[in-house]
């Protein structure tokens, strides 16, 4: 976490307000903005503050998109970190069910949170690619395997892009591997002896463990499938608003492609008109010329008759 800040003096400035509108914003924009709320703290005499502002790192584009899930769908995303509990514990008992189970339910989820990115990431005009998303997905099972990096993704503010290529929490000391669970129950067997109380209570609690890890899962579960409905619903939403505006751009076109249809009409009118006009001022002006060339012969003639007739 980066260092504490002197308080501000007066001039609204805090390390926390910052640092959050910092990580919002998108990777190509983080540094300028850094340096404009460095600057600004300066300008109000906080050097400290300027200095923390100044050690902020800006985040990957991956770190970015994982960021953007921890602010806007931190339902989902706690959703999926809450598999680490049951995971770790699978791993730590060799419950090999149980990890392929949940292993299984943490690769859906895994991608279809990292999918989650893309989409909040496009809805940004942010292009993300395979290789990116694949980037996310690396970051998702790292937090799943580390608790730390859990803790950085939850707070928005991931710089960097990590991943686990690990094989989870070690063994529990003389665990041995769970056989894998049968899918048809197995041959009645004799009757077992009376249990002693203390096996009793251990079972009893065994089972009272087994239900509660299963309302977890449940709950956990309930969580992600209404992030899920309240995501698609988002999405329902802005697609239907983008649907509209459409509409209405296509109308407003249509109408516009009518005015200038009307207003082409209108012009080519203006032209025939106005070619027929100079066709016949054309013809009139070379009649006027013609009539002109005659009286100026005329006139030509009446002078030089009365030359002629001159003493």
């Amino acid at each position: 976490m980066p260092e504490t800040a002197e308080e501000p003096d007066g001039g609204g400035l805090d390390l926390e307000t910052i640092a959050v509108e910092l990580y919002a914003v998108r990777p190509d924009e983080f540094v300028p903005e850094r340096d404009e709320a460095v600057a600004k703290a300066r300008e109000a005499g906080q050097r400290d503050l300027a200095r923390a502002i100044g050690k902020l790192r800006r985040p990957t584009r991956a770190a970015w998109l994982a960021n953007l899930l921890a602010r806007e769908r931190p339902d989902q995303l706690e959703g999926l970190l809450g598999l680490a509990a049951g995971l770790a514990d699978a791993q730590r008992t060799l419950d090999g069910s149980a990890l392929r189970a949940l292993s299984s339910q943490r690769h859906r989820l895994v991608a279809a949170v990292a999918a989650e990115a893309g989409r909040l990431a496009a809805a940004r005009h942010e292009p993300v690619g395979d290789g990116l998303l694949r980037d996310v997905q690396g970051i998702l099972e790292a937090a799943l395997a580390d608790p730390e990096i859990a803790d950085e993704v939850r707070s928005g503010r991931l710089t960097r892009t990590v991943s686990y290529s690990g094989f989870g929490p070690a063994a529990e000391p003389g665990a041995v591997p769970a056989p894998p669970r049968r899918e048809t129950p197995p041959a009645p067997e004799p009757a077992a002896p009376a249990a002693e109380p203390d096996a009793d209570q251990a079972a009893a609690r065994e089972r009272d463990e087994r239900e509660r890890r299963e309302r977890e899962r449940a709950r956990r579960e309930e969580a992600l499938a209404e992030a899920a409905e309240a995501a698609a619903l988002d999405r329902q939403h802005a697609d239907d608003a983008a649907r509209d505006d459409a509409v209405a751009a296509r109308e407003t076109a249509k109408g516009r492609v009518a005015e200038l249809t009307a207003e082409l009409e209108a012009a080519r009118n203006q032209e025939r008109d106005a070619t027929a006009a100079a066709r016949e001022a054309e013809v009139t002006a070379k009649a006027s010329a013609r009539e002109a060339g005659r009286a100026a012969a005329a006139t030509a003639r009446a002078r030089a008759r009365l030359d002629e007739l001159s003493p």
